[in-house]
């Protein structure tokens, strides 16, 4: 892999990690073009985690606030936040439902997720795999408006937003496409829906990125310069692009990413003949 093609990679990755068009089917479909040999996993690690950087930067008070909640904690981790007693609660049990979540994540990922994404990484796969993406949100233009914060999330539902978390790491179906339509159709309402769904992908990727970097990095032909670009590239465009997301997300529009997940499907059953 060239720099300049890790450069594009990377770019790529931060675009469409977030925005719901999957960062993994784009991946697959660039990796045939270039006529790319060296499996996806390998560089998609690197970018990944750069990518997660840009998660961090803008859930930081999120993030610190489960943390400081967990009980046992010095009181004095707490006092930069001034949070009560109730919100504190709230975080605590944000941080659960956050763990619940990506148990079933887990559990398939570590059943079955290496299997999926080999059998699904090729170009007509993942074309199909958009469009049902597409139709996924799609389907947004007839969910009802809901003000239900996190506080209302159930255990129930909050299994079944990681058990969606799971099945999207078949490229071509956009995590956050499906997690935060699934949230949406659970009734939360979308900045809620958005920002649990950005929140439980934090363990996932953490967690997809470690493993695969122990299982298949070592072997990796890709020059350090380039992966330093690519995850650069990542965190940078990834940062713009969640920022972007999340308004468009708050308006009402996310279901205006379906003809392009449609446009690019048929593109890739296309090139794939």
């Amino acid at each position: 892999m060239t720099t300049l093609q890790a450069l594009l990679l990377g770019v790529l990755q931060g675009l469409t990690e977030f925005l719901p068009v999957s960062s993994s089917g784009h991946l697959v479909l660039l990796q045939a073009f270039f006529g790319l040999r060296e499996p996806a996993l390998l560089f998609d690690v690197f970018v990944h985690v750069a990518t997660l950087g840009a998660v961090f930067c803008i859930y930081r008070r999120d993030i610190w606030a489960m943390v400081v909640a967990c009980p046992g904690l010095p009181a004095a981790w707490r006092r930069p936040l001034a949070l009560d007693g109730l919100a504190l609660a709230q975080y605590r049990r944000l941080g659960l439902l956050v763990l619940l979540a990506n148990v079933p994540t887990a559990l398939l990922g570590l059943v079955v997720a290496t299997a999926l994404e080999e059998l699904f990484a090729t170009p007509w796969a993942v074309g199909l795999a958009l469009l049902a993406s597409g139709g996924a949100l799609w389907s947004l233009r007839y969910t009802p408006k809901s003000w239900r914060d996190l506080d209302t999330l159930g255990i129930s539902h909050a299994l079944m937003l990681g058990l969606v978390q799971g099945v999207a790491v078949i490229p071509g179906l956009s995590r956050s496409g499906w997690t935060i339509a699934a949230a949406l159709w659970c009734g939360l309402q979308r900045e809620a829906a958005a920002r649990f769904s950005f929140l439980m992908a934090i363990p996932a990727i953490a967690g997809a990125a470690l493993l695969t970097a122990v299982q298949r990095v070592p072997g990796t032909t890709t020059p350090a310069p380039a992966l330093l670009l690519g995850m650069a590239g990542a965190f940078g465009v990834g940062y713009l692009a969640l920022r972007f997301l999340l308004r468009v997300v708050s308006q009402g529009q996310f279901w205006r990413f379906a003809p392009y997940c449609w446009l690019v499907g048929l593109g890739a059953l296309l090139f794939s003949r």
